[in-house]
């Protein structure tokens, strides 16, 4: 029997994985906005190659095709589930209801990355949580042209190489994550595993910098080691993902922390435009 979520009068009612596609496609015009395009097409594919993965995709009362309303709830690795949601409709009513089927328990969802656009119905939801385990980080949300990522360089300096990130690394890398909680190095694996990644390696082989593509399709994890900081690594690892990204014909996108004054200076140097706000509720 299909599983269901309850609010009132309304209900979620799972989206088949054979309807997904076809929820992609209504957000072909979405590629650069938070939790659209990206998010549905990094499902899809991470179910293609992890078919045991617990990820579902909910609409209210199934009805999702004539203005895209979605909700995905995903097991990444944490302990908590993390929870995506959109619409094409100017009208947030029945996102806001949707939302309001989903339990208000702090230990259930993550909220993960939601535009402003989006924030009026997040809020109403956020409201029935208990707020005082939890906080809302804001983050700006970057986009760079085709035709900047074209012009950026992705030369190491001598004595550094470049190499995919493996499974391995994730410890280390996740051990480091400011925003590390428990199971967290389940979901750096499965970025590793599923996503496109890069890591920097000085003359002896040991990891040094390594930037990861989160589940929104932005650039996520960017970290320079202490010891080989003022080198210009960060920036090498932005414009080398931003290429790979690039040449699959998707949007190079960041969301940087408000406050993360480096971080920003970065990205702007690098010659991303700011298109959006970012929140993320956990």
């Amino acid at each position: 029997m299909t599983q269901q979520w309850k609010f009132n009068s309304h209900s979620l009612v799972e989206i088949p994985s054979c309807d997904w596609h076809i929820l992609l496609n209504l957000y072909s015009g979405k590629r650069s906005e938070p939790t659209g395009y990206n998010v549905i097409l990094n499902y899809i594919q991470w179910k293609e190659k992890e078919p045991d993965l617990d990820v579902k995709f909910l609409s209210l009362h199934g009805e999702w095709q004539s203005d895209g309303t979605f909700i995905i709830i995903a097991n990444n690795g944490f302990k908590r589930k993390c929870l995506f949601f959109n619409t094409l409709s100017n009208n947030l009513e029945r996102l806001k209801n949707s939302l309001l089927c989903l339990s208000s328990s702090p230990d259930e969802y993550l909220i993960y990355g939601y535009g402003e656009r989006l924030a009026p119905a997040a809020d109403v939801y956020i409201r029935q949580c208990d707020n005082t385990r939890r906080h809302l980080l804001k983050t700006s949300w970057y986009r760079a042209s085709k035709e900047v990522v074209a012009k950026y360089s992705t030369q190491p300096p001598s004595g550094i190489t470049l190499r995919k990130l493996e499974t391995e690394d994730a410890a280390g890398i996740n051990e480091i994550w400011p925003h590390r909680e428990e199971g967290s190095e389940e979901f750096v694996k499965r970025l590793i595993d599923h996503n496109i990644s890069v890591g920097a390696c000085d003359i002896n082989g040991k990891l040094i910098a390594w930037c990861l593509r989160l589940p929104l399709g932005s650039l996520g994890l960017l970290q320079v080691e202490e010891s080989h900081k003022r080198l210009g690594l960060g920036g090498l690892m932005v414009r080398y993902m931003s290429k790979k990204i690039s040449d699959l014909n998707e949007e190079p996108l960041a969301d940087v922390l408000i406050e993360n004054t480096p971080s920003n200076a970065l990205f702007s140097k690098l010659k991303f435009q700011k298109i959006d706000n970012a929140y993320f509720y956990f």
